[in-house]
């Protein structure tokens, strides 16, 4: 297969790798295959995760498109619950992408049923809190959130900690996602604490949990989908 680049836009920030040798790179020689942008028509579900084919990027290269439920996107998930899908293939589960906004998508034998979305991480940067934390103080807020959680801004609001925060955010988020974990396999694509805090959590359920690298499950996914086209130029 010829040279090509991988392109993650998140934000303002784009990261990029020379594929297939995975080197992130600052510059960009060989045709970019980018996940991220809101430009490109969405895969409406249920759809297979790994599209067969890339769509022409107006400025040039190819884009992956999203997926779209219930009037909202993927978010630039797709390419890591595309790279899980594509290494599992009679696998049934729920793939949970912490990113930006985490997504929680139901996947079945390499099809993506649905998915919700959600900004926890985007509210946690925006109230600046620290990814670093007392456990048994995190715990304690996450209960307390699971059990009232349409009190989050009140939880928020009497916070003094960043364990309280994360509590806080991830209780009101797991109660409204439990349609997707309760009892499911999930798998958790991510990095850092916030993708650890929320397997922590997860587990105060009952939740089996397994976790897999978002780099990894990423550029997985994108090289799945220019194998699935054919390769790009």
């Amino acid at each position: 297969m010829t040279n090509w680049i991988a392109a993650d836009k998140q934000g303002r920030s784009v990261r990029m790798w020379q594929m297939p040798s995975r080197q992130e790179v600052e510059t960009a020689d060989d045709p970019i295959v980018m996940v991220g942008s809101t430009t490109v028509a969405a895969r409406s579900l249920p759809c297979a995760a790994v599209p067969d084919a890339l769509i022409r990027g107006d400025a040039g290269g190819w884009q992956m498109s999203p997926f779209e439920w219930d009037g909202d996107h993927s978010a630039g998930a797709e390419a890591c619950i595309a790279g899980y899908a594509s290494e599992n293939a009679n696998w049934d589960g729920v793939i949970c992408v912490v990113r930006d906004s985490t997504v929680w998508a139901h996947v079945s034998a390499g099809e993506v049923i649905s998915f919700q979305r959600f900004v926890t991480g985007t509210l946690a940067a925006a109230l600046s809190v620290a990814d670093q934390w007392d456990q048994d103080r995190f715990l304690a807020a996450l209960s307390d959130a699971m059990s009232r959680p349409e009190r989050l801004a009140a939880h928020l609001a009497k916070a003094t900690q960043s364990s309280d925060m994360w509590g806080a955010l991830l209780g009101a988020e797991l109660t409204a996602a439990r349609p997707y974990w309760l009892g499911q396999q999930v798998v958790v694509i991510g990095q850092g604490r916030g993708a650890s805090a929320l397997g922590d959590a997860l587990k105060t359920q009952g939740v089996p949990v397994e976790f897999a690298d978002e780099t990894d499950m990423f550029l997985t996914g994108l090289a799945a989908a220019v194998s699935a086209q054919g390769g790009v130029a």
